[in-house]
């Protein structure tokens, strides 16, 4: 997935350590959503707000519990198939402990 930023959202990682206080106010007060950082034409970070990034975080855990509903109503509507005991499992991977 591609993400598109405005230009006053990109700063350079040496702008951005300079100027770390005032990002961070930048991004309290919401005069900005969010700043990318660059490194070497590059980005290589955004920073969000804490809320911002606890609502992503939240978003992301539901959509995880709705993938594992998803694969075990799949498994179970296919049947019950071949069953192999942790340990066996882990001795055919040669993970075994």
């Amino acid at each position: 997935m591609s993400v598109a930023y405005k230009k006053d959202e990109i700063l350079s990682a040496s702008r951005a350590a300079r100027s770390f206080g005032r990002m961070l106010a930048d991004l309290k007060e919401r005069r900005k959503r969010r700043i990318a950082i660059a490194k070497n034409n590059e980005l290589e970070a955004v920073i969000l707000p804490i809320a911002d990034y606890e609502t992503m975080a939240e978003a992301m855990a539901v959509m995880e519990h709705v993938e594992i509903y998803r694969l075990v109503r799949e498994r179970k509507r296919k049947g019950p198939g071949k069953r192999t005991s942790l340990d066996d499992l882990l001795r055919k991977e040669r993970l075994a402990v």
